[in-house]
């Protein structure tokens, strides 16, 4: 009762200080005003913003970066990486492999890179081809040097680490014409030239050495497309696309 006497006190004072014309909406007296005209106007019963919820809501979004951020870490595992010669097999080496990065500080060709959290959460630290720094000529250091077995057969040519796929959206020969350098460079003779002089790609010959996507040009002459795919690269067996 007394709670009730305190909210009609409250309301006619706020009615007496109204202007003119806001008293007179009021002239019913705070009785005749409806629930919901007390609760916008002067009751001040508006929800407010608590502490739990604002923690609440931080942890939800932390947690949503934190799920997010471990899908992209493991999408590489699926992601076709280049691997040594005679380490093909995914799964063993995998399995096999220490981590030491050994491989990749004897190879004379420095055509390796040790994998990072971007390739694979199971590939951070593998050993990963990249010919954008040197080209594979199966001199097979990189078996000699492995102390667990994961890399065999790497001294011969016949292994195919992966196969020459050329990019007609970058390649200069398909964008204009002119050039053949990745004819000239391949020493297997996979690359050839068709009726309009531009690089086709003989699967059976390619074993995915490199050559040619360490030769192609087109990442300086097209640098303003972005991206670090060249004219024509060498992607794992099924996942040329």
């Amino acid at each position: 009762m007394n709670r009730r006497k305190g909210v009609e006190g409250y309301a006619c004072a706020v009615w007496l200080q109204a202007p003119c014309s806001r008293r007179d909406k009021l002239r019913k007296g705070p009785r005749g005003c409806s629930r919901k005209t007390r609760k916008d106007g002067f009751m001040g019963d508006q929800p407010s913003i608590t502490r739990r919820g604002v923690l609440v809501g931080a942890g939800a979004v932390a947690g949503m970066f934190a799920v997010g951020g471990v899908a992209y870490a493991l999408e590489g595992e699926d992601r076709g990486l280049l691997r040594p010669p005679g380490a093909q097999d995914e799964a063993h080496f995998r399995a096999t492999c220490l981590k030491c990065n050994r491989c990749e500080t004897a190879c004379p060709q420095r055509c390796l890179r040790a994998g990072v959290l971007e390739d694979g959460v199971l590939n951070w630290r593998t050993p990963i081809m990249d010919f954008h720094r040197g080209v594979c000529d199966f001199c097979g250091v990189c078996e000699d040097v492995c102390p667990a077995g994961s890399i065999a057969g790497a001294h011969d040519p016949a292994q195919v680490i992966g196969v020459a796929v050329v990019d007609r959206e970058r390649c200069i020969a398909w964008l204009q014409g002119g050039c053949q350098v990745c004819v000239d460079a391949c020493p297997y003779g996979a690359i050839t030239l068709d009726d309009a002089n531009r690089p086709v790609v003989d699967r059976a010959k390619c074993n995915g050495c490199g050559a040619c996507e360490n030769a192609c040009p087109s990442s300086s002459y097209l640098a303003f497309a972005g991206g670090t795919d060249r004219g024509i690269n060498v992607r794992a067996a099924g996942k040329e696309a």
